[in-house]
């Protein structure tokens, strides 16, 4: 099975994809987020061109594991996804994504693709343990 994942911004979303057995992330691409229409047409046309069958929206929760403000707001934006794309969504903790991109030596033109990348492995990885 092939996945898509995302690292959810308002302004900016990265993108990774799964190998075709789902067991290793690429990071794939980011983009400006203009509005929810232009977002899933950027979506809708990876998923077609790479034969995704399932997507991964990054959760920020907070270190103390609550959900917060943006949280919610990721929640919402898969849940708005999901109708609009119709394929099975899933969440995963992208709690220090992005610091371990930067300091994984990322160009900051790919910081956010490198964060999709690692939460998608993150997923992937608990996946295929099971």
């Amino acid at each position: 099975m092939k996945y898509l994942g995302i690292d959810y911004g308002r302004k900016r979303m990265g993108l990774a994809v799964s190998d075709e057995e789902g067991r290793i992330a690429f990071p794939r691409m980011q983009f400006t987020t203009y509005n929810f229409l232009h977002t899933v047409k950027t979506l809708s046309d990876i998923v077609k061109k790479d034969l995704v069958e399932k997507i991964i929206v990054g959760l920020p929760v907070t270190f103390g594991g609550k959900e917060s403000a943006q949280t919610v707001e990721a929640r919402a934006f898969g849940e708005k996804l999901k109708k609009a794309i119709q394929l099975p969504i899933e969440f995963e903790n992208e709690m220090l994504t992005t610091k371990m991109a930067i300091r994984g030596g990322i160009a900051k033109s790919k910081v956010d693709a490198s964060s999709a990348a690692i939460i998608l492995q993150s997923y992937l990885d608990r996946e295929n343990r099971k």
